[in-house]
């Protein structure tokens, strides 16, 4: 397998283990705050931008992680945000751009463990802060 096909299959493998980490932290939400959240994945292959994420509907609440990767000309591009109520910014990983396919993938990793890693914790306040104000 020559340079480019090892970097193509770099990237597909870990556009893979992103959305899976999306799943995974979906399932587990679910699971630790049942029935109070339904989660839904993020996930738009089509076009120059990939989306990954999961999406979280909790009472009185939306919560949305999400990374957008794509290529423009000779670089690919990375972004990513956990958003509530589709409008307050909880956290925005910085845009971040590289033509070099193993760098990408080393960020497209970090920003998916950056987004996943505080889900839980951030669900608990929303469903402890739902639990007294009602």
């Amino acid at each position: 397998m020559d340079a480019n096909s090892q970097g193509a299959a770099g990237l597909l493998r870990a556009l893979l283990r992103t959305a899976a980490l999306f799943t995974e932290t979906g399932r587990a939400v679910f699971q630790d705050h049942f029935p109070h959240v339904r989660w839904t994945p993020v996930s738009d292959l089509g076009g120059h931008t990939v989306r990954l994420g999961l999406e979280l509907a909790l009472p009185g609440h939306e919560l949305v992680f999400e990374i957008r990767a794509g290529m423009e000309e000779d670089r690919f591009t990375i972004e990513g945000d956990m958003v509530l109520d589709g409008e307050a910014v909880q956290l925005a990983l910085p845009p971040a751009a590289t033509s070099d396919v193993e760098r990408f993938v080393v960020v497209l990793d970090r920003y998916a463990e950056e987004l996943t890693a505080p889900a839980r914790a951030h669900v608990g306040m929303l469903i402890e802060s739902f639990a007294r104000g009602s």
